[in-house]
């Protein structure tokens, strides 16, 4: 029974550990889900914009070819747009 005082004082350090512990790792957890939050829309705008270039790359790579002297290398481009044109549209209708 002599021991009872030291054996509580021992537990409440133990539990205070724990509480303070605790509370750290939930800091850490917010900042995280913070961060992560922050790189999701930052990875949605940089695949927007890859799309745009994309889209900016092809359109100049058809002008490019419309505007040269080889007919030939302007059809080949232009049923390869035909193609992944019935793709998309093959997607779209799934």
């Amino acid at each position: 029974m002599e021991y009872l005082p030291l054996v509580l004082e021992g537990i409440e350090h133990k539990v205070k550990k724990v509480i303070f512990k605790n509370q750290e790792l939930e800091s850490l957890n917010k900042k995280i889900t913070d961060k992560l939050k922050n790189l999701e829309s930052e990875i949605l705008a940089q695949q927007a914009k890859i799309s745009e270039l994309e889209e900016t790359i092809i359109k100049l790579k058809v002008s490019k070819v419309l505007t040269g002297q080889d007919t030939m290398q302007a059809r080949q481009q232009v049923n390869e747009l035909l193609r992944e044109i019935d793709k998309c549209y093959s997607l779209l209708n799934r």
